[in-house]
């Protein structure tokens, strides 16, 4: 289970963007580590990473390349 992380209403455009575009660059990332893997029903992945990359972005971590630098590094290869 995961600790609760603000609502994603509460950030401001900036980071909203900035956490599209992290989750984006990482579900390349992703898909090119595993290419065979259906990402299209991978619900469970797909809510930790954005779980994960909210919980970056209320430690303060809004810049897009370090949120996908971040969150990689604790996803299993």
């Amino acid at each position: 289970m995961y600790p609760q992380s603000p609502q994603i209403d509460s950030y401001d455009p900036k980071t909203l963007d900035a956490l599209g575009e992290a989750f984006d660059a990482i579900w390349v990332v992703l898909h090119a580590r595993d290419p065979f893997r259906d990402f299209e029903r991978v619900y469970e992945l797909r809510t930790a990473l954005r779980q994960k990359l909210v919980a970056l972005a209320a430690d303060g971590v809004t810049d897009p390349v370090e949120l996908r630098e971040w969150a990689l590094e604790e996803l299993p290869r």
